[in-house]
């Protein structure tokens, strides 16, 4: 498993967040609700992109949250970023703890060039693609 559920609750709610017309707000229970995320666990990801400043929150009745930027200029590997997930790329395949160039486990070459695609996909993926994407796939093709 390349992400974890936490990774990807968060590239969800982003991308929810990415296909909002710009000012519009979501609160925490409609993104629980659309993405069908436990709210409980979103919280905490929303609090730590909000810390990391991928999103904004603000407080009160017509509170919510909102991209910290515009959506074509967040990365997949920034949110990954965000939530501490890039370093289990870099980690040995089978969970070798001397892995490398020098000293290479069985499957370092292959997981080595694979790893790199990932890499490229997620530096080159925006959330604007991801939102576009996903509305074109829930039927509101814009």
């Amino acid at each position: 498993m390349l992400f974890t559920k936490a990774d990807e609750y968060a590239i969800r709610a982003v991308t929810f967040l990415a296909s909002l017309p710009a000012g519009r707000l979501a609160g925490a229970r409609e993104i629980s609700e659309e993405e069908a995320i436990p709210t409980q666990f979103l919280w905490k990801i929303l609090r730590t992109l909000t810390q990391r400043r991928l999103i904004r929150s603000f407080k009160g009745l017509r509170g919510g949250y909102e991209l910290a930027r515009p959506a074509d200029q967040v990365t997949l590997l920034m949110v990954l970023e965000a939530s501490g997930s890039v370093e289990r790329l870099q980690r040995c395949v089978l969970g070798l703890p001397q892995c490398s160039d020098e000293h290479a486990c069985p499957l370092h070459d292959r997981w080595k060039h694979m790893r790199a695609g990932v890499k490229e996909m997620l530096e080159t993926s925006t959330l604007a693609d991801l939102a576009a994407i996903a509305r074109n796939i829930n039927g509101h093709g814009g």
